[in-house]
């Protein structure tokens, strides 16, 4: 018997000893995992802000975590058919983006249940999920910085950037430029600015002749 044959064996021999998905088993797995798919719905429903909420989505999450369980426990105790499932399942292209990062991280812990369910480690399963409620708890009312705002004005070039940019002096405590366009008659600025009179820094800014302002809040980058 060479190298190779005893690699064969020591295999086979593995998936034969394994403890099959019985009856029980496969019942008492299923079961472990729709609960934990339950609160999960519950638990997105409660940290997904409104206005991102996505019913079908959170749907999705549960169906996730009960076919993931499905899959680990037909081909946990058949070599070949893991081999033929795994296969089967790298070709799968999803095209759906993903809006939200939470919503990501959901996804991922749906699939993780699943398979942890399906390997029958309910208790960690479960340690896991009170884990993870935990912490994404705690940050996500960790108090956070205050997000710069985006002050848009458009006015008349004349004396408009040094009556601007005396009032951002007076009213914020940072300000930054971000893009400038300008013509013959007409200037465009974008600047981040923090404040914490934004109403006052507007009305203002609104005084200046010939001068329109909005003031935006945003996350990311800014694109002049």
């Amino acid at each position: 018997m060479n190298f190779q044959d005893i690699i064969k064996k020591s295999i086979v021999e593995q998936f034969q000893g394994a403890d099959g998905a019985t009856g029980a088993n496969i019942v008492l797995s299923l079961a472990v995992s729709v609960l934990i798919a339950l609160y999960l719905f519950v638990v997105y429903r409660f940290f997904v802000r409104k206005s991102l909420y996505n019913i079908n989505l959170n749907i999705a999450i549960v169906g996730m975590t009960v076919v993931t369980t499905a899959i680990i426990l037909t081909i946990q105790s058949n070599l070949i058919l893991s081999l033929g499932m795994v296969g089967a399942l790298s070709i799968v292209r999803y095209r759906t983006a993903v809006k939200d990062p939470m919503d990501l991280f959901f996804l991922f812990w749906s699939v993780g249940n699943g398979v942890m369910c399906g390997a029958r480690q309910y208790w960690l399963a479960l340690m896991v999920t009170v884990v993870l409620t935990v912490v994404v708890f705690v940050l996500m009312h960790f108090p956070a910085v205050k997000a710069p705002y985006v002050l848009v004005v458009n006015g008349k070039k004349e004396g408009l950037e040094d009556n601007v940019t005396n009032l951002l002096e007076e009213y914020c405590s940072y300000y930054k430029v971000k893009s400038r366009n300008m013509d013959k008659e007409f200037e465009r600025m974008v600047i981040e600015v923090r404040t914490k009179s934004d109403k006052d820094l507007v009305e203002q800014l609104g005084k200046i002749e010939g001068a329109k302002v909005s003031l935006l809040t945003y996350e990311g980058d800014i694109v002049g």
